[in-house]
């Protein structure tokens, strides 16, 4: 049940359909794991705390630069050189005092990964490094944790989302080259761009913990579908995916 105080403070999110009371208990009892408190971990942790998702977990291993401040949103001039996890916690603490923050000042890795990932409900990986981003693909699909993952290139995004039994990452790119790999844009970043899909991966943690009960769960996720937009041109597309069958990740061959 509620507290009054919840109430008060979530009354529009609870107000709004297909939400209620019952929908905000299930966002509090909820977790998430941000994977990279940059430009789209910025905006996704904002909303999720803003929303009262009960427990949030940060892990970043890099320091904050002045060139961050154009696009990550998150953090101010104060907060030059100190690691990003722990300026996230301490900002976002104050925005919501009553939900949980776990901070880990490291890279995700093959030796921590699976330990920290399985911890949580939903993973979301804002990277934007494809060694990641594999990396967080094998150990969800490996742990049956569901997952959004996106990355972005000046004005353009690309997101997608993971639940068991649908196409997972491994899926859509399972030969791309290692110069593709090793490939690092330092070109310029579009921050409302970034804005754009942190917005959506939190809301993809959210539909899914309102909706994950339901049979409508798979028509309110970008699962099996791989969505493209380019904020310069205004345009969205949404590419179907099919599971792959010989899938190195999730096939049950691969198992």
């Amino acid at each position: 049940m509620l507290s009054e105080s919840h109430k008060q403070r979530y009354l529009r999110g609870i107000n709004l359909p297909n939400v209620g009371e019952e929908g905000q208990l299930k966002l509090l009892d909820a977790s998430v794991l941000i994977v990279g408190v940059g430009a789209i971990g910025s905006i996704a942790s904002i909303y999720l705390t803003a929303t009262g998702v009960g427990r949030i977990g940060l892990i970043d291993y890099d320091t904050i630069d002045i060139g961050d401040l154009q696009h990550q949103v998150l953090y101010e001039t104060s907060f030059l050189n100190r690691p990003k996890v722990r300026a996230a916690q301490a900002k976002l603490q104050k925005m919501n005092p009553s939900i949980t923050f776990e901070g880990y000042f490291q890279a995700l890795d093959v030796r921590n990964a699976l330990k920290i990932i399985q911890g949580y409900d939903f993973i979301i990986d804002t990277t934007n490094n494809l060694h990641t981003t594999f990396l967080v693909n094998q150990a969800c699909v490996a742990t049956g944790k569901p997952f959004s993952t996106a990355g972005y290139f000046q004005y353009q995004g690309q997101i997608m989302t993971h639940i068991p039994d649908s196409a997972c990452f491994g899926c859509a790119f399972e030969a791309l080259a290692p110069q593709e790999l090793r490939r690092n844009f330092q070109g310029g970043v579009c921050g409302f761009s970034t804005g754009i899909l942190g917005s959506m991966q939190a809301g993809e943690a959210i539909k899914y913990f309102l909706h994950r009960d339901m049979p409508h769960l798979r028509r309110t996720l970008l699962v099996n579908c791989l969505g493209i937009f380019d904020t310069q041109k205004l345009y969205f597309n949404k590419f179907l995916l099919r599971k792959n069958p010989s899938c190195p990740v999730c096939s049950k061959a691969s198992k």
